[in-house]
């Protein structure tokens, strides 16, 4: 009876000979050995090409403890996705000590990072580190955090702008022909600005009375925001044919399920495409770039960077601005009551009074 060994790959050559090889180096392992000799092969070539440890005082040492640390560990799960992408990037440099990475050792990576990729990639990147940096600085791991005060990646002025604000006809073209199970994701991020993993994981509780509250997972701050008009009547209708209970998400699927992220990507995709290509939306629509689009309209009513963080859950006001750049504050671009949801008069009261409180 053959002993299966994990870690060991098997496969018999154009003779017929049994070939056993360990998965992790490609190294050959004799396939005349029992299976306890094989075990015990694997977990010596398992230890002798395990990852070294990162050495304490180098960058790796950083990142391995700003990974375990709650700056990391509390960030969405696609933040964290795009950090490792930029540590990766690093890998090459991981082991140099972090007394020589002074605020020049950062622009020459900055200026070299913008060669080598895209400035939107340096520039996340070098948010990364400012928050590994300002981790160690708070743990004695490092004096000071050598990013501050570094300029940032300038874009291209052509480039294509990524999740750009929607225009209202869109808004109002792709809601109208959206199928059920995306009308509400799409309403929620129109109206309420709200994100999209903030949305997947919304739980039928979270509406009552009128409010759906929820804390945002990106930057944890608790929201409780008023649902009115156009937002209530299609939240009502969604609530009204879907499963009862407090376990039961707030947006379902086609199958009255709760929405995987890869499931929602594909039909977003999916509809996106069939909305540009009947001409009722242009290229670059994205669900993010409902939650610009709140941002732009209310700057360009004239709302505070602080009033309008408050709404859309920012933490600070500095992605507030960058988020209502495009805004003409001199302008109004549509009426109060249609952006807060199109609700009767006293409801927008409530919401006026509600966004002042939140």
């Amino acid at each position: 009876m053959r002993v299966q060994v994990k870690g060991v790959k098997r496969y018999k050559d154009r003779h017929g000979t049994l070939r056993l090889y360990h998965r992790k180096s490609g190294t050959a392992i004799d396939a005349t050995l029992s299976g306890a000799e094989i075990a015990a092969e694997v977990a010596r070539l398992d230890k002798l090409h395990a990852p070294a440890a990162p050495k304490s005082g180098t960058l790796a040492g950083l990142l391995e403890s700003y990974k375990k640390a709650p700056p990391f560990t509390d960030l969405a799960t696609r933040t964290k996705s795009d950090y490792q992408k930029c540590m990766d990037y690093l890998q090459p440099i991981a082991g140099t000590p972090l007394h020589l990475m002074d605020t020049a050792f950062m622009a020459k990576l900055r200026d070299k990072a913008i060669k080598a990729k895209r400035a939107g990639f340096t520039n996340h990147m070098m948010a990364m580190l400012s928050s590994a940096f300002r981790h160690g600085a708070e743990y004695g791991l490092v004096e000071k955090n050598p990013v501050t005060g570094l300029a940032k990646a300038k874009m291209a002025a052509d480039r294509k702008r990524e999740n750009r604000p929607w225009s209202l006809p869109e808004r109002d073209n792709v809601l109208a022909v959206a199928p059920d199970h995306l009308r509400l994701p799409l309403a929620l991020a129109r109206y309420l600005g709200m994100r999209r993993g903030d949305i997947l994981k919304l739980p039928q509780s979270a509406y009552k009375n009128g409010f759906l509250s929820f804390r945002t997972s990106k930057t944890g701050k608790t929201m409780k925001l008023p649902v009115v008009g156009k937002l209530r009547t299609i939240l009502d209708a969604a609530i009204a044919v879907a499963p009862q209970g407090d376990a039961v998400m707030l947006c379902l699927n086609s199958y009255g399920e709760g929405w995987s992220d890869a499931g929602f990507t594909a039909s977003q995709r999916k509809f996106f495409a069939k909305c540009i290509e009947r001409g009722i939306a242009d290229p670059g629509i994205t669900l993010h770039g409902l939650r610009h689009s709140v941002a732009t309209d209310l700057r360009a009513l004239g709302y505070s960077l602080d009033q309008i963080k408050d709404y859309v859950g920012h933490e600070n006001w500095k992605m507030t601005e960058h988020y209502a750049s495009n805004a003409d504050a001199n302008g109004v671009l549509i009426d109060m009551a249609n952006l807060l949801q199109g609700g009767t008069s006293r409801e927008r009261k409530l919401s006026n009074r509600s966004r002042k409180s939140v």
